[in-house]
């Protein structure tokens, strides 16, 4: 079989470190992958590997990992070696694993197989506000200050009962209890979710009912974790209640050199207490096949000057043969972070590129990322910023999601009102929520029934989408067919409406990727319930284009590599930030800063570029003592 050939070629072609990490079976081990080190091809290959050991046992692999992204190149990378198996695999994010676990098995926590998941902050404090006003309760605090308390108390997993100890006045920590207490009620009056709560009750379920635990134990005999040092206690603790004291499958791949989400709970110190947990054999990949020598050697001097590493940690390796007539390193200096915008966009305009996608640039805000886009368009070239976005943008797909939405739950009066708004807009309707609520009360209680036999639009587009609704939706409740029509429709270029959508062509791409992605993680014939959780976990940012220049924060640059990159701002109170030199040159902020630049320095294959000004914002700023570190200058 050819999957068997390609399987074969895959080990051989791996380094022998690779290899001896790839041919890992039982009991637990932690791999020190460094970046541009192959780790995907190592987990692929070992998931394919024991796959094809036992074609026909009945056990799974978990294969976790911290964006949906890497995810799905995971599941179908090893859908390409042994397509007859990938169906035993569960690739996912924490959260993806946690809801999966919730539908399978909420019910013994209060949490039934539809719920639903709130993911945008306007909705959490409109529901936070809604549980105080119903529990007569007052916290003392403007509610966008109190959620963040409320998600932090779930992140260290203290329940309301359990609180008062993160706080120093105690008066304030019964408020928040009693708000805590008021709001997880609300949600589970609403079946609803928001992301705390998601590995907060799949962490409760297991602890609470250990013999459910197991029985996820006893399915998936091997579990691999991907970007392991960007665990935080939760998650972490999520996984120890999964494992167990007995269960040593777990295959962790870490760098403790790329922990850039301490404000999310992530720890280099994780690493050391999964070592005191689980025992694991310790396996070195310092090898670096991406970028060019002088990178890994700038590299290595940069986080030379951190405490908080892994000891015996082996430095970078190169391992990529150069071109020795390119110059990959440059340094670039301006006076003005507005100069610097314009001296980036116009070098970069110089390169002799085929694929403006070849070239990224970086920086560690979205401020300078504006201005440098901004200038690119001046020059003409196409660029995007990617950032996630938790909604869709443009209306037409905005009804969509209320349509589904609403399809799930046709007695909502809050997902109604939304789906309603959307639809008067976008087909040109004058209905009221409110009226439609009380007319299907009086009949028949299904709200989406009594918005289908009042809506009379007059266009022939809006006309066509209604009858697509009604059709698949409110007779045959086939959601499938009720997406593909709307968006074949949705597709036709007569539709000038949509024409004037600016956000429109973005939403479209993200839809199509999105919804293929969800098929492949949830089956094709997945409920619709199953389909908008997933959906509400993913982040509806659309795809970058082909031909347009990408531009990342270092956080969104992570997991990604480029021919060329530009890293922007290398300042001192840019990056370092001024945050960080507040908490001092040895405080783990700073650490934390410094393996930013590490994270952004090491996305590149052929050539990077640093600059930075004299002045930002109007303040006169000293270089990057980064800069010195690796040096550069």
């Amino acid at each position: 079989m050819r999957s068997d050939r390609d399987q074969e070629s895959l080990l051989l072609a791996l380094t022998d470190v690779q290899r001896e990490a790839a041919l890992w079976n039982e009991g637990a081990m932690m791999l020190l992958a460094g970046p541009g080190s192959g780790k995907t091809r190592v987990l692929t290959a070992r998931i394919a590997r024991l796959f094809k050991a036992e074609p026909s046992a009945k056990w799974r692999i978990l294969a976790l990992t911290f964006t949906t992204r890497a995810a799905d190149e995971m599941r179908q990378r090893v859908e390409e070696l042994v397509p007859e198996c990938v169906e035993r695999m569960f690739a996912g994010t924490f959260h993806s694993f946690a809801c999966e676990v919730l539908r399978q098995s909420g019910s013994h926590v209060g949490v039934r197989t539809d719920f639903k998941i709130y993911s945008s902050l306007e909705d959490r404090l409109l529901l936070l506000s809604e549980a105080l006003m119903r529990a007569d309760l007052d916290i003392g605090e403007p509610l966008d200050r109190a959620l963040p308390v409320l998600d932090g108390l779930r992140d260290r997993l203290a329940g309301p009962d359990d609180c008062l100890r993160y706080f120093s006045d105690e008066n304030r920590g019964k408020r928040f209890a009693s708000a805590y207490d008021a709001y997880m009620r609300h949600l589970q009056a609403e079946n609803a979710l928001d992301f705390p709560a998601i590995i907060y009750m799949a962490y409760r379920l297991f602890t609470s009912f250990p013999v459910i635990a197991d029985r996820y134990r006893r399915t998936y005999r091997f579990t691999s974790l991907d970007e392991f040092q960007d665990t935080n206690h939760a998650q972490y603790s999520f996984v120890r209640a999964f494992t167990g004291n007995d269960y040593k499958n777990l295959f962790v791949v870490a760098d403790d050199d790329q922990v850039i989400y301490q404000w999310n709970g992530a720890s280099p110190q994780r690493l050391q207490q999964f070592v005191t947990d689980y025992d694991p054999s310790i396996l070195q990949m310092p090898t670096n096949f991406r970028c060019p020598s002088d990178v890994v050697l700038m590299a290595n001097g940069l986080v030379s000057h951190n405490l908080l590493r892994t000891p015996g940690k082996n430095p970078l390796v190169a391992g990529k043969a150069e071109a020795h007539d390119i110059e990959s390193v440059r340094l670039l200096r301006f006076e003005s972070d507005d100069e610097e915008a314009a001296g980036v966009a116009a070098d970069l305009a110089q390169k002799r590129v085929q694929n403006a996608g070849d070239v990224a640039i970086i920086a560690r805000t979205k401020n300078l990322l504006v201005k440098v886009q901004g200038e690119l368009a001046v020059l003409g070239i196409a660029s995007q910023i990617s950032q996630r976005r938790d909604s869709f943008a443009s209306v037409p797909y905005q009804w969509l999601h209320c349509c589904l939405k609403i399809a799930n739950r046709r007695t909502d009066p809050r997902e109604f009102a939304a789906f309603v708004e959307a639809g008067n807009v976008l087909l040109d309707l004058k209905l009221e929520a409110d009226d439609l609520v009380e007319l299907a009360r009086s009949a028949h209680g299904d709200f989406l029934r009594a918005w289908a036999s009042e809506a009379q639009p007059l266009s022939a587009f809006a006309k066509k989408a209604v009858d697509i609704l009604r059709t698949e939706l409110v007779d045959r409740n086939d959601f499938r067919k009720f997406v593909r029509g709307l968006t074949e429709l949705f597709a036709q270029p007569e539709w000038t409406l949509v024409e004037t959508q600016p956000s429109f062509e973005e939403d479209q791409r993200a839809w199509r990727d999105l919804f293929t992605e969800i098929s492949g993680q949830v089956g094709r014939l997945a409920p619709l319930d199953t389909f908008l959780q997933e959906l509400d976990l993913r982040s509806k940012e659309p795809p970058m284009k082909t031909g347009v220049v990408p531009l990342l924060t270092i956080h969104g640059s992570k997991g990604n590599e480029f021919p060329h990159v530009y890293l922007m701002g290398l300042a001192e109170d840019v990056l370092p930030s001024f945050q960080s030199k507040k908490a001092g040159d040895r405080s783990p902020q700073m650490e934390e800063e410094r393996r930013n630049c590490f994270v952004a320095i090491t996305r590149c294959k052929d050539t990077l570029t640093l600059s930075y000004a004299r002045v930002y914002n109007g303040w006169a700023k000293a270089p990057s003592r980064f800069l010195r570190e690796m040096a550069i200058m």
